[in-house]
């Protein structure tokens, strides 16, 4: 074990330092106990302030026994001690005239314990990340309004402060990221929330009480974070006014309708001193004939269409791979306002398992164009789409890459293979392989439509299975196989992080079996192969349900590690189902086999295309709703 002795360092907490340090092999003594005779090759670790020096910045002096950082923030101190742990010799690093930062998402079931947070907080501060965007809908206490987050493992203000106060440890400013517009779905589900509602999804704007219930939102969060800037959110309300809305006042101008409530809630936000930040694609909607990129270059807002210059809007772009886009974006942004911040992608969110290839090549593209426009302040978004399926550990490889390129460098696979290992002792290379459940052949170098098959082979009905034909004929069961197999070995060494390993080997497993089964079925059971059909009932149904079962519990337990309880019970629910609905498939066909059942008719129907290229050929869709993967028949709604 290494031993160091920690000295005076400006600013800096020791108990910061010492939980970072013995999470990483070292003996972490003080240098008050330090005595004559201690060990020669033990370090004291010291540090002091220069203004002189940028932010994030940070030099390294080093004399015999003694490191000490020179540093102009905390955030470069704590940038420096990464470099440290690494041992990569680089003694002195510029810093950034942008802000930095990681949103988690909270919102979509999977609302992370104080712990999971504290982790990902430490690992930040040594990326040389200076804001943590905590992304929550309606998981957080309102006074007087006791259905919001009502069931949803809403978080108590104790437990804000308590993460609030520990990421300032470690110079990372805690940022609320809320709703106070769209998205407030599981909010207005209650009957006791209808009067706020325009739409299933949208607060109704123009009424006194949505702003009383605003102005309760905001005096909570101040009263939990000790940040003065507040995210409000106000993205994708495309029906805006359309709903109860249109009802009482007529058709509404979206573009001023969206104008007004801003100022309102703005008038709120200075109540509470907060300097608001919103998502801006409502204003370019309108602008761009429905679509919020598409607005040209030399377009200019009508005044009565302009948000208040205060507001920091916040351009968001995830799946753009060309510059030229992000930095006329950018431009476009910076005729509204000088205060522009970019959020980037982690595409953790778009089924069971990420793909990096597509957001490591956006996020280049990205950094490029939006710093042509001068755009400096950024943010990574981890989403968590339908349900948090995707476990929020695995967006540790876009943390490190994008720090890469936020300090304008490029993301070298052995320098990353170096920070993976000492932000959280995993590797980059390992890591990546989880990018091939979604990225196969077919799906283009860099996945750039998202294509999600693990996803829809996964839940898709042995029976009546939409996917069918779009996954036959193109090997994926010796593919998924030999992903398998990779991530066994790659589990062996992965440490801390092995669960995840063995969850994803499940998932291959069942993806290998899944890809082919309902095909298989069906075409044995046209042919009247009673033979093989008895096979797939008495081996490969069994086995597969087995696994289904064990890869259930080891995602709980993942989940578990991760988030509050509240959530789990729709995975459970999902993944329950296909261990189910399997069960069924047996019964169908041994009921078949056994002349119990006279056809099967749910396997007579042809299987069509679910979605055709331009030509009509077969592609590799993206479908990232489950409700819409499970079954063509109605699962949503009356």
């Amino acid at each position: 074990m290494k031993k160091i002795y920690l000295g005076i360092m400006e600013d800096i907490r020791d108990e910061a330092v010492r939980e970072l340090l013995e999470e990483r092999g070292w003996e972490v003594r003080s240098c008050t106990l330090r005595g004559k005779e201690e060990e020669e090759d033990a370090l004291t670790l010291k540090g002091r302030i220069d203004n002189r020096l940028g932010y994030a910045a940070f030099k390294t002096e080093r004399r015999q026994g003694e490191v000490a950082f020179v540093y102009g923030s905390a955030t470069g101190f704590f940038r420096g001690l990464g470099e440290f742990l690494l041992g990569s010799g680089r003694g002195e690093r510029e810093g950034c005239s942008g802000r930095h930062g990681v949103m988690f998402d909270c919102s979509r079931n999977g609302v992370l314990k104080v712990d999971a947070v504290k982790e990902r907080i430490r690992q930040m501060a040594l990326l040389g990340y200076s804001r943590l965007f905590l992304y929550t809908e309606d998981t957080y206490e309102v006074e007087g309004y006791p259905y919001f987050g009502a069931l949803r493992g809403r978080y108590r203000k104790e437990e804000i402060r308590e993460c609030d106060a520990y990421a300032a440890m470690f110079g990372i400013e805690m940022i609320p990221c809320v709703q106070t517009l769209a998205h407030l779905r599981t909010m207005l589900r209650w009957p006791a929330m209808m009067g706020y509602r325009d739409d299933e999804d949208i607060l109704i704007a123009g009424e006194e009480k949505t702003y009383q219930l605003i102005d309760a939102m905001l005096k909570s969060l101040t009263g939990m974070y000790t940040s003065k800037k507040i995210h409000l959110g106000m993205d994708e309300a495309f029906y805006l006014g359309y709903g109860n809305y249109r009802r009482k006042n007529g058709v509404p101008d979206q573009g001023e309708l969206i104008k007004k409530h801003l100022d309102r809630v703005l008038e709120i936000c200075r109540k509470y001193d907060l300097e608001p930040m919103i998502w801006s694609d409502m204003f370019f909607v309108n602008a761009g004939g429905g679509n919020y990129y598409n607005v040209p270059a030399d377009y200019e807002w009508p005044e009565a269409e302009r948000p208040d210059r205060s507001v920091t809007l916040v351009y968001w772009a995830y799946e753009g791979h060309d510059k030229d886009r992000y930095a006329r974006m950018a431009g476009l942004h910076k005729k509204l306002t000088d205060k522009v911040c970019f959020a980037g992608a982690s595409w953790i969110w778009n089924g069971l398992a990420p793909n990096y290839a597509k957001a490591l090549d956006a996020t280049r593209a990205a950094f490029t164009g939006i710093r042509e426009a001068g755009v400096e302040d950024t943010f990574l978004t981890l989403w968590l789409d339908n349900g948090a399926e995707t476990p929020m550990q695995t967006g540790l490889p876009m943390m490190a890459a994008y720090s890469a390129y936020m300090y304008g460098e490029e993301v070298d696979g052995e320098r990353m293979e170096q920070v993976m290992q000492m932000i959280c002792g995993a590797s980059w290379e390992d890591m990546l392989l989880l990018n091939c459940f979604d990225n196969i052949p077919g799906t283009g170098t860099h996945n750039e439509k998202f294509a999600n098959p693990s996803k829809t082979i996964f839940y898709q009905d042995p029976l009546t299975g939409i996917f069918d034909r779009q996954f036959e004929d193109l090997g994926l069961e010796d593919y998924y196989t030999g992903l398998a197999q990779k991530l066994w070995e790659a589990g062996k060494r992965a440490g801390k992080m092995k669960g995840l390993y063995r969850y994803y080997r499940l998932l291959a497993l069942v993806d290998a079996s899944k890809s082919t089964l309902g095909t298989k079925i069906r075409n044995a059971y046209l042919d009247g192969d009673r033979a093989e059909l008895k096979k797939i009932v008495s081996e490969e149904l069994p086995e597969l349900i087995a696994l289904t079962e064990e890869l259930r519990e080891e995602r709980e337990r993942l989940w578990f590690e991760e988030y509050k309880p509240n959530g789990f019970e729709v995975l459970d629910i999902r993944i329950s189902g296909v261990s189910a609905r399997l069960g069924s498939a047996k019964r169908r066909i041994e009921d078949w086999l056994d002349g119990r059942t006279a056809d099967l008719e749910e396997l007579e129907e042809e299987r069509l295309l679910y979605l055709q290229g331009e030509n009509g050929e077969r592609a590799i869709p993206s479908c990232n709703l489950w409700e819409n993967i499970v079954s063509a028949a109605n699962i949503k709604g009356v």
